[in-house]
């Protein structure tokens, strides 16, 4: 038996562990990345769509709670990891709403992505059918942005121009990219073909993929709708193989930007390479070849990419036209700061065709001059015509009667 001396002992020595439990958090909870960026949109008086970004790292789940206050019941839901987004059927507009998001990999939890939604009331201002609102943050366990293209959770930037491109996208498909990884590379295709209004009037985006031998997926002229370009990055398959960027480039200079390939005369061209890794051949000859051609060349890194060459790939300015980031996962921090600078290139490029390709106008010849005048002959002389001028006619007659010759 113990004495009471004993059990009062007991007790603090349990409650010393407590508190040291309680003052270090565990372990496994921090190897964890966070989610990020907590959004909604009401789509109807009845559903709230809630999203978030992809934690930097990799996860295998979601775990999603929500409930309305006050007096509501807090509801659990297991998210799959290829999903960041969640439909709440059961929304009530006139009650406020705290959510909370955790990454799950294996048997570690991340710190939860917390964030309230607040009543949509008419005395506040709002309506049930307004579109977007911003999440009030609670907790935000993100850190400073690591990447200088990183862009916000807003909604994605579509590039509205009357101006229209044809664009070349040039994937790696190598052994180093990995099967997992290229799924991220199909996700980040989609959200850059999303931010262009395609059609065969309109922006054509063409994809070829390279590793040991390139091979065209599909020309620019083969899909006339966004719709299916996007299905057609969906199901684009994984080639594998080794990294010849060099001869991919000559490839898709000499394959790709070619009238039979649905490239057109007088219209911008874009070439986008996406490597993750340094070339096994030269690639400066090849990307030269291609800038005078035309193309302008943006160049896009990840994790084991060689950033020089990333440079000697890409056109002039570098800091517009080369992105380089640090994993697969966080690509679509670029996919923004990308779109925006094609679409203002395509529009320089459009006004810098039209005006290489206005006609000059065209004016008469001046100094008429009349020489060597004989019996029966003599040389007439002017000088030429301004602006594009193909040939020129000669009418003369007598002063004094006759037709004109």
């Amino acid at each position: 038996m113990l004495s009471t001396g004993g059990i009062r002992w007991c007790w603090w020595a349990l409650l010393v562990m407590l508190a040291l439990v309680s003052c270090f958090p565990s372990k496994a909870q921090s190897q964890v990345a966070a989610p990020r960026r907590l959004r909604f949109k009401v789509q109807s008086p009845s559903k709230l769509l809630v999203a978030w970004r992809e934690p930097k790292g990799d996860v295998d789940s979601y775990l999603f709670f929500y409930n309305s206050i006050p007096g509501g019941q807090q509801k659990e839901i297991i998210v799959s990891k290829s999903d960041t987004k969640v439909l709440i059927t059961d929304y009530k507009p006139s009650k406020d709403y705290v959510f909370s998001v955790i990454a799950v990999r294996g048997g570690e939890q991340s710190r939860p992505l917390q964030s309230r939604f607040k009543a949509h009331t008419k005395e506040r201002g709002h309506t049930n059918g307004q579109d977007k609102t911003e999440a009030q943050r609670l907790t935000d366990p993100v850190g400073p942005t690591e990447d200088a293209n990183e862009i916000s959770g807003a909604d994605q930037f579509v590039c509205h121009t009357e101006a229209v491109a044809d664009i070349v996208i040039l994937v790696d498909g190598s052994w180093s990219i990995g099967r997992i990884n290229f799924k991220l590379v199909r996700i980040f295709l989609e959200n850059l073909v999303n931010a262009f209004d395609i059609g065969i009037d309109k922006t054509r985006i063409g994809l070829a993929q390279y590793s040991g031998d390139p091979r065209i997926e599909w020309h620019l002229n083969t899909y006339s709708t966004k719709d299916a370009v996007i299905d057609a990055v969906k199901n684009l398959p994984y080639k594998g193989g080794n990294t010849l960027t060099g001869l991919a480039l000559t490839f898709i200079l000499e394959n790709c930007f070619k009238p039979e390939s649905g490239s057109r005369v007088g219209v911008p061209k874009i070439g986008i390479l996406i490597t993750d890794g340094k070339s096994q051949d030269d690639v400066m000859p090849p990307a030269e070849r291609l800038r005078k051609a035309g193309v302008e060349l943006f160049a896009i890194g990840v994790k084991n990419a060689d950033e020089n060459e990333l440079r000697s790939i890409a056109s002039e300015p570098e800091d517009t036209h080369v992105y380089n980031v640090a994993d697969f996962n966080i690509m679509s921090s670029i996919v923004e700061g990308l779109t925006k600078i094609v679409c203002e290139q395509v529009e320089q490029q459009d006004k810098d065709i039209k005006q290489k390709f206005v006609p000059e106008e065209t004016g008469m010849p001046l100094r008429l001059v009349t020489s060597e005048v004989t019996a029966q002959s003599f040389r007439v002389s002017w000088s030429p015509a301004p602006g594009n001028v193909d040939e020129y006619k000669v009418v003369y007659h007598p002063v004094q009667g006759g037709e004109p010759l």
